[in-house]
C-alpha cells in the first residue's frame, strides 16, 4: 500500500508542493530537509538571491518560519521533472530592480523525489518556459 509521504515524493507529484507548503506553514525544519536534495540551489529574481547547498536554503528559509500563506491564489502545475508554483499575493514585497506586480512563480526542478533546484520568476510565462513547456498551459 502507498502511503501520503509515498505520493508526496513520487517524481512531478504535486502532493510533493504541498508536502512543502505544509511543511513551510508549520515550521517543520525536519520535513523541509527531506524534500531537498543535499545540492539543492536557490535561484532567486536576482543574483544576490541565490543560496547553494540544503543548509543554505534552509537557513535563508529558517528566519521567515512559520510561513504565513496569506494568497490570494495559488497555482500549481507539472511538468517533466519540474513543478510549478505561482503565488498571488498583493502585499509581496518587490526585490530591487523588480516588480512582481503582486506574483511570483517558483519553478522546482526535482530529482529522484527531491527537490535539486529552485527558480524565482515574476512573469508565468518566464516559468513555465523554464520548466520545459514552450506554451503557457490554459485553462478551459
Amino acid at each position: 500500500m502507498t502511503s501520503v509521504r509515498d505520493t508526496a515524493r513520487a517524481p512531478g507529484s504535486i502532493a510533493l508542493l504541498l508536502d512543502w507548503i505544509d511543511a513551510l506553514r508549520s515550521a517543520d525544519l525536519d520535513r523541509i530537509r527531506t524534500l531537498l536534495d543535499p545540492q539543492v540551489t536557490w535561484r532567486g529574481l536576482t543574483d544576490e538571491l541565490a543560496c547553494d547547498g540544503r543548509e543554505a536554503v534552509i537557513s535563508a528559509i529558517e528566519g521567515q518560519l512559520p510561513m504565513c500563506m496569506g494568497a490570494e491564489a495559488l497555482e500549481l502545475a507539472v511538468a517533466p521533472d519540474h513543478l510549478i508554483l505561482g503565488t498571488r499575493n498583493q502585499s509581496l514585497p518587490d526585490p530591487p530592480g523588480v516588480s512582481l506586480a503582486g506574483q511570483i512563480y517558483n519553478v522546482y526542478e526535482l530529482a529522484q523525489g527531491r527537490i535539486r533546484e529552485i527558480r524565482d520568476f515574476a512573469a508565468r510565462k518566464d516559468a513555465f518556459r523554464a520548466a520545459g513547456l514552450d506554451r503557457e498551459d490554459e485553462w478551459r
